[in-house]
């Protein structure tokens, strides 16, 4: 009992007393102070002010709020400046070299222009051989912790072999007389399909289709089972990104009229006797949105193997244990005890921080106004329908797994003050869009009361 009543006194003194009333005030009347943990640090942007602490230091899940912690790292690391480029070169004796830059939002059409601007520049019925250089990061499809949910048809496999997000349309058709279930694939790369669908009846408006792949997870062998009563398009990711990747190259090598007739190689670049004749790129800046404001794993993932590249100086194609050698560098000064990173999106059930690291690397982060300007403010990504009447005054980023939901922000409150806050609950038996409402209220009872 003593010990409650003095976790109680050091609580309060280092908060403003309304503020720390209504906060324990709204823990109480949720319940969830109960019947879940949560775990909230709150501090001044621009001072070491604590304003608010509870479970500050004991060890959860981040879920996706990891994203804006290894971005930030990745951003470090990279520069605001950064560009993913994908880039044509040609050594002395006509061999071409494609480096691959695994930029996530690598394009059919950026692919075309890149030949394009090649074969203006050489004469390309000389070419000796064409190569791939994909050493940039490694081919480790899924990071430890992550749940067979969580792999494929959910996520594409993680490769630096990108384009058009390595995602295939697959369209369910009903045949024109409605005598049995049709596949359709418009795409070049084809994958091996079995067709198990069937009808609904006539009066059922059945539709359930499930996607499985047949003969373990290394195999691209698909089937399709279910029953459909309507047609549909479904959108899958890839399962073999290198061979999807060197199909659509050969397309935009015979569409700009080259050609080609060999087999297209896996090798590094040579370091001497070499000249870049095309590029393609996308900055660090656009890539951010597919990460910060729409919370796309397969995008994280790959930001932070590339930033670990640099970080080891392109010595071997980076992998997980290298970006988290990096994050650990950049944060070193915050870790304590049991922190823990298993990957860059925060999928992984092994992931372990607390909210005084989440907060306080944020903090550190936005020292950076170009940095903070990146992340999600209400009415965009997965903010888009909460917060609104913050609009202009909070950046965050959100998390959610089962039973878990947290989110890291900074927000200037209605007295024009800036704070930075991590709000992590884990282990609620509550409906998801309770446990939102509950932060919702938390983040406006901090706007409202300092």
């Amino acid at each position: 009992m003593k010990k409650i009543i003095l976790s109680t006194i050091i609580m309060l003194f280092v908060s403003t007393p309304i503020l720390a009333n209504e906060i324990q005030k709204h823990i109480k009347q949720s319940g969830f102070g109960v019947s879940s943990t949560v775990g909230i640090y709150l501090t001044e942007k621009n001072s070491d002010k604590v304003l608010y602490k509870r479970n500050e230091t004991k060890l959860l899940n981040p879920a996706s709020t990891m994203k804006v912690l290894t971005f930030g790292a990745s951003y470090l690391e990279l520069g605001k400046d950064y560009k993913f480029e994908t880039a044509i070169y040609k050594d002395s004796k006509n061999h071409i070299y494609l480096k691959l830059g695994a930029d996530p939002l690598l394009s059919q059409n950026d692919l075309d222009k890149l030949i394009k601007e090649a074969k203006s520049k050489i004469d390309t019925s000389k070419i000796q051989g064409i190569y791939i250089d994909d050493t940039i990061i490694d081919k480790t499809p899924y990071p430890d912790g992550w749940m067979s949910g969580d792999m494929w048809p959910n996520s594409r496999p993680h490769s630096p072999y990108i384009i058009d997000k390595n995602y295939v349309n697959i369209a369910i058709n009903r045949s024109s007389l409605a005598t049995k279930v049709d596949i359709i694939q418009n795409d070049d790369y084809k994958l091996p399909i079995i067709n198990e669908l069937q009808l609904a009846a006539n009066d059922s408006n059945i539709q359930e289709i499930k996607v499985k792949k047949l003969y373990g997870e290394n195999s691209s062998v698909i089937n399709f089972q279910g029953t459909i009563s309507k047609d549909e398009i479904f959108k899958l990711p890839v399962p073999d990104p290198e061979l999807n990747f060197n199909i659509k190259l050969l397309k935009s090598i015979s569409k700009n009229g080259i050609v080609y007739d060999k087999k297209i190689k896996r090798k590094k670049l040579p370091k001497d006797s070499i000249e870049k004749i095309a590029s393609v790129s996308h900055t660090i800046e656009e890539i951010s949105k597919d990460v910060l404001l729409q919370s796309d794993n397969f995008t994280s993932e790959t930001i932070f193997k590339v930033a670990a590249a640099k970080y080891i100086n392109y010595k071997h194609p980076a992998t997980l244990d290298d970006a988290t050698d990096m994050f650990k560098e950049k944060f070193e000064k915050f870790y304590t005890d049991g922190i823990t990173i298993k990957d860059g999106s925060g999928v992984s059930r092994y992931n372990l921080v607390n909210p005084e690291f989440c907060a306080k690397v944020l903090k550190e982060l936005c020292k950076d106004e170009n940095f903070k300007n990146l992340m999600a403010t209400p009415k965009k990504g997965t903010l888009k329908n909460r917060l609104l009447f913050l609009e202009n005054n909070l950046r965050a980023k959100t998390g959610t797994l089962s039973q878990i939901s947290c989110i890291t922000g900074t927000m200037k409150t209605k007295k024009k003050r800036e704070v930075v806050f991590s709000i992590m609950i884990q282990n609620s038996p509550k409906r998801m869009a309770v446990i939102k409402n509950f932060e919702n209220g938390l983040i406006g009872i901090i706007y409202k009361n300092y």
